[in-house]
């Protein structure tokens, strides 16, 4: 479902780049002409003003499988799931994916504030490539999953935060995607909520046609419902494999 190889993601400190058109090309150019003394020169240009957010990844992820994803603050964990979820573009390196991608990453994020939850639900619906008829079908389904039904058409700029991790998640579980990708965002829901949305995870675990990646620095979470997990350290893969020998690797760092 996933095939990542040789990923790299790499930002520069401080400044925005502003290249013509022809600077653009030759840079374009030279990472393809080039592409196989892209890891020695990587670390030579401008080292003190870049920063190297992904280093060299590879990862084959299958259907069925929840990934846990962990690693402490700026190991590169967000930029990874930013990079999937097409957020953002890797600076060089392949990724494959095979199926739809739906993402909770920050909260509020693919929401207008201005619409009504309802009228959001339609937005993602259509973004998400759904026509009009198949987001009907599951209209009800999202609303009552998401406990808000009585805020369902009220604008979203005056919803909580908690309510908007709520429709989000829910939106996103319901849209029948085939990569699920799941940030810290449930920690800001209830705990009655959170209960529900990690057995709307487990449930697609046990149907063995989805991948879902899920990011937590609560290790109890990542033991109960992961059954690989990967961690980060510095741009890199340190271990990928079992979860309590990720967990006890992680902790023991």
């Amino acid at each position: 479902m996933i095939s990542i190889n040789n990923l790299y993601k790499e930002y520069t400190i401080g400044t925005i780049d502003h290249r013509s058109l022809k600077e653009d090309l030759k840079v374009l150019f030279n990472r393809i002409v080039k592409k196989n003394k892209f890891e020695k020169t990587l670390g030579q240009e401008n080292q003190k003003n870049k920063i190297i957010a992904l280093n060299n990844i590879n990862l084959k992820i299958s259907k069925g499988e929840i990934v846990g994803l962990i690693g402490k603050n700026g190991s590169g964990k967000s930029t990874l799931l930013k990079i999937i979820s097409k957020i953002t573009s890797p600076t060089n390196g392949q990724i494959e994916l095979k199926g739809k991608v739906a993402s909770l990453l920050e909260v509020g994020v693919g929401f207008h504030p201005e619409l009504t939850g309802l009228e959001n639900i339609y937005l993602n619906g259509s973004i998400f490539g759904l026509e009009k008829n198949e987001i009907l079908e599951i209209e009800s389904e999202i609303i009552e999953f998401s406990e808000i039904e009585k805020f369902i058409k009220t604008p979203i700029k005056r919803y909580s935060s908690g309510m908007l991790v709520k429709l989000g998640f829910s939106i996103a579980a319901h849209l029948r995607p085939d990569i699920f990708i799941v940030d810290e965002v449930l920690a800001v829901g209830d705990n009655n909520f959170r209960e529900k949305a990690l057995s709307k995870i487990l449930e697609f675990s046990k149907k063995k046609e989805k991948v879902v990646f899920f990011v937590s620095h609560n290790m109890d979470l990542i033991s109960k419902i992961c059954n690989r997990c990967i961690l980060l350290k510095d741009g890199q893969v340190e271990f990928d494999g079992d979860t309590k020998f990720a967990i006890k690797k992680y902790l023991d760092n």
